[in-house]
């Protein structure tokens, strides 16, 4: 389900550009870190903010942040076109097609 974070609030926030497999690139990644000890990031022109806490994100990436944002979109973007292939049809499904119809090939 989308999750929405207000950017202004965070740290430390960058940008950097990723081309995930299946996506129409180069995708413009926005993070920074929430007072929580977080990790939120989005692809830029987008609400949803995905999250990851920060010793999680270290770990997982083990410093290479762009590896993680490209993992994730490359998932998510799978899972993306499995709902449409099924039909499934929810509220937040049609919010996250609204969001990312312009950016998965």
């Amino acid at each position: 389900m989308p999750n929405y974070y207000n950017f202004n609030e965070l740290i430390n926030i960058n940008k950097v550009e990723i081309n995930p497999d299946g996506w129409i690139t180069p995708i413009i990644i926005e993070f920074g870190i929430g007072d929580n000890i977080m990790y939120y990031w989005r692809v830029a022109g987008t609400k949803h903010t995905f999250s990851i806490p920060l010793a999680r994100m270290n770990f997982v990436s083990a410093g290479n942040y762009d590896k993680h944002f490209k993992m994730v979109l490359e998932n998510f973007k799978d899972e993306y076109l499995e709902w449409k292939k099924q039909n499934f049809d929810t509220k937040w499904k049609r919010e996250y097609e609204y969001e990312y119809r312009q950016f998965i090939l």
